[in-house]
């Protein structure tokens, strides 16, 4: 499939026409960010899939975590418990490893399995778009599964023409948790300079479960974002921003696990910090016809800070990212195609601490002391014009390689260094401007982690099988530097069609695809789980242990799964709607995987009654029944739950906004892959904002 797709690039190439003629693309359909894909592709004919989150969809369902903000993105699975610091997340199939965070363009590589993955307070953002399937080719290691990108406001976004300054105000409460919510912000702008400064707090108690049962969670964050930007001249911006994340949870050590509090999960006070600094600089004057080029550094310091509340233990985990990133883009005609080159390079390391005050060494299990390096560089072309070979239409050629260098050491081992290859070819073929059809190739991989190289301490003690507390055994960590990276290799077809002039919409396209992908090199986690013989004899420790966990590679994986998605629009009615499912196997023993989601649909509805300045809506979630024969306690039973929201300005020259909404309306009992309790019953919510501008 490889030489196929390669040849057939070269081919269209090759058959360039050598007249003229001007394409253009739909209006009003979603532009893609930079910071996802790099080109200036609409959706509608991007050879890939992707979702938006835009800021009237924010303001519609106000999110309170990760998985009310990503709820609506087809692929995406948010796991892990309904605490905030417990959820994580998963992109086709593929873990939090395999998914590439983006804030303002900065990476969030943090990465815990019990006290979450990303900190920052859904008020401060304005945006979020995502990219499914192999993200190598331009963004390296960890974006097999795909890039998800998060984006804050700048003054600009909120000002209008002619606007100078403004500020909002807002307050909000929800009943599942008790939660309470305030916000502020004001910005502005003066001649070529602007600002921005936002702040957030949140505070709410126990989680109402559906099951009748209270989920310890006391949390409370306090957020900020702070930014200074100025356009140095037509073309030339800078933009400085800092994001910062304060909060304290009391909760079970393990985030992800149950209600129950016991020597295995104990109860737990957690301080935990996020501070972001990122400089985004935009060079593109048009004098220069040439220059085109968009830079980002950044400085990100990620932490949790855990103190058991009987015992007294200390823990810590901390991740300091600092990177560079640059991307120049070169837009020029060869014949009728419209052609643009981008080649960027890339340079970020990690350093992670870890402690546990119970170890005599401070190690602390599953978080060691280490640093990692990745230097690269990468291309991309996009080549778009009249289909060759006299066939009608138009067509999209999007070929990308990336070459990356790794390099992962502790203070006390040589370093393991590695490097690896990333690359990609899609194509549209759009014969109408209704109708297209796309194929995606890619190359990905994924570096072995900090935490999987060096896992050392103590994994999880138990009491003493014969003896009995205070006398406990320890499962150990045992590292393993010869881990190597994981391969993918994605092959996806797909299709986009818009039926609006069919049926006289104002809106109705859809878009779907197929994809399957092979998996190299997996790296698991394997817990060998067994009693030394000599803990059943005296004197009972001549040794004991409850076993070891490691790190390895197992043989090979495949995926396969699909996405449709639909938006639909006429007069004051709108929706969207889609349908995602997913299954894979080991390929050595054909077992089924178990990281896998059940199929899912997500439709959600709206009337926007614009005499009334009032919207209604609701939304519809509905998931299949999960099967796990690799470990039936995973089995899921299927679930629907509804949601219902609405949201009012009464005055129409005044900024004064009302939005409320009732989730999990029939207070459905039901709980997800991968956690260990339900989720929240039947909630309302109710926020109410100013804003105003001058």
């Amino acid at each position: 499939m490889k030489s196929v797709l390669l040849s057939g690039a070269a081919a269209l190439a090759l058959a360039t026409p050598a007249f003229a003629q001007e394409i253009s693309g739909d209006d009003g359909v979603d532009i893609i960010v930079v910071e996802t894909t790099k080109t200036g592709l609409d959706a509608f004919v991007y050879p890939g899939m992707t979702a938006t989150v835009d800021e009237e969809a924010l303001d519609l369902l106000r999110p309170v975590d990760l998985d009310d903000l990503l709820r609506t993105v087809p692929g995406v699975e948010v796991s892990g418990g309904p605490r905030h610091t417990g959820q994580t997340l998963s992109l086709r199939g593929q873990g939090r490893e395999n998914t590439t965070l983006l804030l303002d363009g900065a990476r969030q590589n943090y990465n815990s399995g019990h006290d979450g993955v990303f900190f920052v307070d859904p008020a401060l953002l304005i945006g979020v778009e995502a990219v499914r399937g192999p993200a190598s080719s331009l963004y390296g290691s960890g974006a097999s599964g795909g890039v998800i990108a998060f984006r804050t406001a700048n003054a600009h976004d909120l000002l209008d023409a002619g606007e100078t300054w403004g500020y909002s105000l807002g307050a909000g409460y929800r009943s599942v948790d008790e939660e309470t919510r305030a916000s502020a912000s004001a910005y502005g702008r003066h001649g070529t300079l602007d600002m921005l400064g936002s702040i957030a707090r949140r505070n709410s108690g126990d989680i109402a479960l559906a099951s009748g049962a209270d989920l310890p969670a006391d949390d409370e964050s306090l957020s900020g974002l702070f930014k200074i930007g100025n356009d140095f001249a037509e073309g030339i911006r800078a933009e400085l921003s800092w994001q910062t994340f304060d909060g304290e949870a009391v909760e079970p050590n393990n985030a992800q696990g149950v209600g129950a509090v016991g020597s295995l999960n104990a109860l737990a006070r957690k301080d935990i910090g996020a501070d972001n600094l990122t400089l985004n600089a935009r060079i593109a004057p048009p004098s220069v016809d040439w220059l085109d080029l968009d830079l980002t550094a950044y400085r990100n310091e990620t932490g949790v800070d855990e103190l058991e509340l009987v015992s007294g233990r200390r823990l810590r985990r901390d991740l300091e990212t600092f990177g560079v990133r640059g991307d120049q883009r070169f837009a020029f005609d060869l014949g009728a195609y419209r052609t643009a080159l981008t080649v960027g390079g890339e340079y970020y390391e990690d350093s992670q601490d870890g402690f546990d005050s119970n170890d005599p060494n401070g190690t602390r299990g599953g978080a060691p002391d280490a640093d990692s390096e990745f230097l690269a560089g990468w291309a991309q072309l996009e080549i778009d014009g009249p289909a060759p070979f006299g066939l009608p239409g138009r067509v999209i050629v999007l070929p990308g390689i990336r070459y990356d260098e790794f390099e992962t050491s502790t203070p006390t081992t040589s370093a393991v260094t590695n490097d690896a290859t990333s690359q990609r070819l899609g194509v549209t073929y759009a014969p109408i401007d209704t109708f297209n059809i796309f194929v995606s190739w890619g190359e990905a991989f994924r570096a072995p982690s900090i935490n999987e190289l060096y896992l050392d301490g103590t994994h999880f003690s138990l009491p003493h099988i014969i003896l009995g507390p205070p006398v406990f055994i320890s499962n150990e960590f045992i590292a393993n530097p010869d881990l190597l990276p994981e391969e993918t290799e994605t092959l996806e077809i797909g299709f986009g069609v818009d039926l609006a002039d069919r049926v006289g919409a104002d809106r109705l396209d859809l878009r779907a695809s197929w994809y399957e992908t092979d998996a190299e090199n997996l790296i698991d986690l394997f817990v060998d789980f067994a009693f030394d013989p000599t803990c059943f004899a005296p004197p009972f420790f001549s040794p004991c242990s409850a076993g070891t966990t490691q790190s390895r590679n197992v043989g090979a994986a495949e995926l396969t799964g699909y996405e449709v998605q639909a938006s639909f629009a006429e007069g004051a009615f709108a929706m969207d709607a889609s349908l995602t499912g997913i299954d894979g196997e080991d390929v050595a023993t054909g077992a089924p995987l178990g990281t896998l989601a059940p199929t899912r649909l997500f439709i959600d509805g709206r009337w926007t009654l614009d005499r009334h300045r009032l919207i209604l809506g609701g939304r519809i979630q509905a998931a299949d029944a999960y099967d796990a024969p690799v470990d039936p306690a995973q089995h899921r039973a299927g679930y629907v739950v509804t949601d219902i929201y609405a949201s009012w300005q009464p005055f129409a020259e005044h900024g004064l906004s009302l939005n409320a909404g009732i989730e999990n309306v029939l207070d459905h009992d039901y709980d997800r892959v991968f956690a260990d309790v339900s989720e929240p019953g039947r909630s309302v919510r109710f926020d109410v904002s100013w804003s105003q501008s001058f």
